[in-house]
């Protein structure tokens, strides 16, 4: 599956099935200020290309386990993380276009977690990175 942000700087190369898409949405300001509905298969890997570096941003906040890339023209277009020497990411649907996914109804709220629950949540949850 290819999938861009709006204007093209980041794509996307998602390996996946081709079963439903249940997004889900973060309570944290951050990622509520972004609007983002975040897409992942566990069984599934993805590639990313940027065009233009100068137009991404990457951010990171709280446990700083996980890194936020932003387009500068779109927002928020993934998550990515390193554990164990491996990457694992999670995709931002509205960002990407993915707009026929199943939405959560209820935000999660992930503030208690330990830095090591995290990190274990990313690895059950998140997509693999294709080096």
């Amino acid at each position: 599956m290819k999938l861009e942000c709006s204007c093209k700087n980041i794509s996307i190369d998602w390996t996946r099935s081709e079963g439903e898409l249940h997004s889900r949405v973060c309570s944290c300001n951050y990622c509520r200020a972004h609007k983002a509905e975040y897409v992942s298969e566990p069984d599934s890997s993805f590639s990313y290309c940027v065009k233009d570096p100068t137009r991404h941003k990457v951010v990171r906040h709280g446990h700083e386990t996980a890194c936020f890339h932003e387009c500068t023209d779109c927002g928020l277009v993934m998550v990515t993380c390193e554990i164990e020497g491996a990457e694992y990411g999670i995709i931002n649907a509205k960002v990407v276009g993915l707009d026929n996914c199943i939405l959560e109804p209820k935000a999660r709220d992930y503030s208690g977690e330990t830095v090591n629950s995290r990190l274990s949540r990313h690895k059950e949850n998140w997509c693999k990175l294709n080096s």
